[in-house]
């Protein structure tokens, strides 16, 4: 094992032996610390930044027809039911719809749905993967709207969809509550040698459903490899980096960071998005998005994954980089999915490559180094 790999292999082991990365928790608490302890230990100053969330807490959550209760999890950005459900006939035609709903890709008509008022509830079946409970993201957390949802495992897909059919009576509970609760933002910058230069900034969400040890270690893994690099020989250009909270929730941790830092997502030189996945073990499918076709280029010259997505600059983006594209900043970002996303067998070591968490990890520090070095 290289010395990079143990290092990648060390960080992702700890991180997923924290628990559940769910935003707001006293895990996620935890977890926020020990990444400013691993950046200290590179000589980095890092600091957390506090903001204030809603936090949900899931009550009694589960579908019941014919006699069988079949537990799940409600949408974090959904309305809920009493301790007492709601209850219709399950199907196509009756008030509790059936909908299969991939990793935060539900379609136009399960969207429609969700602001039925005529409907009494969803139950949504997370595919994607092995047959699994996969939640779904929150990205209206701060405005949450529509029906109660709820989400099951893909193991009841068969039994619920022949139910359906028939359009048989069920009831829906899903129960939850909203605690006041507070959340952080991991800090850190490396001053430069000219710091009048417009900033790198170097992002990485470190929240999430689960242990998510793919999902999330290998941006962490890479994060730390940029600093621990760039910490090593002061570069031209300051570089920011941020690991952000609440990426599950609509993104709000990166939300306060630009709110206090308004002129960053064009003031920067360019944001480099660590996303998902990146050295996942199982089913790999990593792209590179870019803003314009000198970073696409400047990628490439680095990257040489076969497996390596390009999507075309320009188009809308997913992830964390959807704030600066939005905005119309600058940035190269690396993002994907695998075969236990949002899944409780994300876990570490046998959701986790690490030679090509590594190779990642390597790589991104050649080209933020490269960006923070250019004029």
């Amino acid at each position: 094992m290289t010395e990079t790999e143990q290092r990648v292999s060390d960080i992702i082991r700890e991180y997923d032996a924290q628990g559940w990365h769910r935003t707001g928790t006293e895990i996620d608490h935890e977890s926020a610390h020990w990444l400013v302890g691993r950046a200290e230990q590179l000589g980095v100053e890092a600091t957390l930044e506090s903001l204030p969330l809603q936090r949900v807490e899931p009550g009694d959550s589960f579908v019941e027809v014919d006699g069988r209760r079949i537990g799940g999890m409600p949408l974090f950005d959904c309305s809920y039911t009493g301790p007492e459900g709601v209850s219709g006939s399950l199907g196509a035609d009756g008030d509790i719809r059936l909908f299969d709903l991939p990793p935060n890709r539900g379609d136009e008509e399960y969207q429609r749905a969700r602001r039925d008022a005529d409907l009494a509830a969803i139950v949504a079946i997370t595919t994607g993967g092995p047959p699994a409970l996969g939640p779904s993201n929150a990205p209206s957390f701060t405005e949450p709207f529509g029906l109660p949802v709820l989400q099951v495992s893909a193991e009841e897909r068969g039994w619920l969809r022949s139910k359906a059919t028939r359009g048989t009576s069920a009831t829906v509970v899903a129960t939850a509550t909203r605690t006041p609760a507070r959340t952080f933002n991991v800090v850190a910058e490396i001053a430069g040698r000219s710091p009048e230069l417009p900033p790198v900034v170097v992002m990485t969400p470190r929240s999430g459903w689960w242990e998510c040890a793919a999902e999330r270690g290998g941006g962490i893994a890479a994060w730390l490899e940029i600093m621990r690099s760039l910490s090593q020989s002061p570069p031209l250009r300051t570089v920011k980096f941020i690991a952000s909270t609440g990426h599950e929730l609509g993104h709000i941790g990166l939300g306060s960071y630009i709110d206090n830092n308004p002129d960053l997502p064009t003031g920067a030189a360019v944001w480099v998005h660590l996303g998902a996945s990146i050295g996942a073990a199982v089913n790999w499918h990593p792209s590179l998005q870019t803003s314009d076709p000198e970073l696409e280029t400047l990628a490439l010259n680095h990257l040489k994954d076969n497996r390596l997505n390009i999507v075309p600059t320009g188009t809308v983006v997913g992830g964390e980089s959807e704030e600066i594209h939005s905005r119309g900043g600058r940035y190269i970002s690396i993002v994907g999915n695998h075969a236990t996303f949002h899944q409780q067998a994300d876990r570490w070591p046998d959701a986790v490559d690490v030679s090509a968490t590594a190779e990642y990890a390597a790589t991104t520090a050649e080209i933020a180094t490269v960006l923070a070095n250019h004029l």
